[in-house]
């Protein structure tokens, strides 16, 4: 029988931990493990600027007919324009074009699959850590994944002199995954002048970047947090950049996406362009509308555009506060605890520096729920639980 002889995949280790955490009865239980942004109160609320997007396409919306497999065009020239700017060289050139996806995996998905049209045999570099996608999209596809040092979860250090070495051993035409801000799973983002020396360093090497960029705003800023896929895309020839609107419009099920292609020169564009089309017609054939719709209202109604970037401020705030919180209450009650890096990473996700045994008493015992290698989401802490939070983790440093 065809459907007959496969072994069980198991759970993936983050809906393992929401599983658990759904399970479990203690009024007192907190969720660090799914990476949705939460707030004070512990809920993933809609945005207001999303809501009156949304009233807006209800109130004016005239069909449901399809899109092209490129997607909402004003959805994509928006995107591109937060992201790399209208006045990219790239732009002016003919060499740059942006196709929605659902999602940033969407994105991440046809990006490698332009890669594997333009060469089977090219390695694809992935930080370690990374999100676990990255390197099962790259083994799906039968393309090789390499990694290269990223971050020691153990000490909490970034290890941006290993990540140069181990690059330093790519050949010409490796694609390097890197993560445009808020490094997800460690929070650890490179300096500006870090990436002007990894540009250099690619450039020199012939590697193509591959910006996933799914925090934009998360970081420093909507304007701030482009730095990195605006001097990559504009001082290499060749980058991919995939983007997501699931956390800085809190817009996790509606899956707007975009994949952004920039090539050598306008000739090659063209040609390039057709196979990301292709692409996209093999597997989904054309995106969702409605996360897209809604986002290309907001970016292009002035009023709307102020009131969300309001909103992605007060997002990164509160996790800023809830990082500093942390840390301050730490280094009260567990001076020797070392968390102190969590106050100057970025983003959602930081590592906890613990053994696996002082994460398992977490979960089985104060029924704190995050992934069982240290990476916690600290949107999940409130004003609420931060006591309690940091009181077990204290414990933990006890004699």
């Amino acid at each position: 029988m065809l459907f007959s002889g496969l072994s069980e995949v198991g759970d993936d280790p983050i809906l393992r931990v929401s599983k658990m955490y759904r399970a479990c009865t203690d009024p007192n239980k907190v969720d660090l493990g799914v990476g949705v942004y939460k707030d004070a109160k512990g809920n993933t609320a809609i945005l207001n600027s999303v809501k009156k997007a949304e009233q807006h396409l209800v109130d004016n919306q005239e069909t449901k007919t399809y899109l092209s497999p490129a997607g909402n065009a004003v959805f994509n020239r928006l995107v591109q324009e937060m992201m790399i700017g209208a006045d990219h060289p790239a732009v002016g050139e003919g060499r740059v074009s942006t196709y929605q996806t659902p999602g940033g995996t969407g994105g991440v998905r046809i990006g490698l699959e332009f890669v594997k049209k333009c060469n089977p045999n090219t390695n694809v570099w992935i930080s370690d850590p990374t999100w676990p996608n990255h390197t099962a999209i790259t083994k799906s596809l039968g393309l090789t994944p390499k990694q290269y040092r990223y971050y020691n979860s153990k000490r909490g250090e970034f290890l941006y002199k290993e990540m140069l070495e181990d690059l330093s051993g790519a050949s010409a035409g490796d694609v390097v995954i890197l993560h445009g801000c808020c490094h997800n799973a460690s929070g650890a983002d490179l300096s500006h002048d870090q990436w002007n020396e990894l540009a250099d360093l690619m450039l020199e090497k012939g590697l193509v970047p591959f910006i996933d960029f799914a925090y934009q705003g998360f970081a420093d800023g909507i304007e701030e947090d482009a730095y990195a896929a605006r001097v990559m895309s504009s001082r290499l020839p060749e980058a991919l950049i995939a983007s997501s609107c699931s956390k800085n419009f809190a817009m996790y099920r509606d899956r707007a996406g975009a994949i952004t292609l920039v090539s050598p020169n306008a000739d090659e564009h063209v040609k390039n362009t057709s196979h990301m089309l292709s692409a996209v017609r093999a597997n989904y054939s054309m995106p969702p509308d409605h996360g897209a719709a809604v986002v290309a209202h907001i970016l292009g109604d002035a009023n709307l555009r102020r009131e969300w970037e309001d909103e992605v401020d007060a997002m990164r705030s509160r996790v800023k506060k809830m990082r500093h919180l942390f840390v301050e209450q730490m280094n009260e009650k567990a001076p020797n605890s070392g968390f102190g890096y969590i106050a100057d990473q970025k983003g959602m996700f930081s590592y906890l520096t613990l053994t696996a045994d002082q994460i398992q008493t977490l979960i089985n015992d104060h029924h704190i729920f995050f992934m069982a290698n240290g990476r916690v989401n600290m949107a999940g802490l409130t004003e609420a639980n931060m006591d309690y939070v940091t009181d077990a983790i204290a414990s933990l440093f006890k004699a």
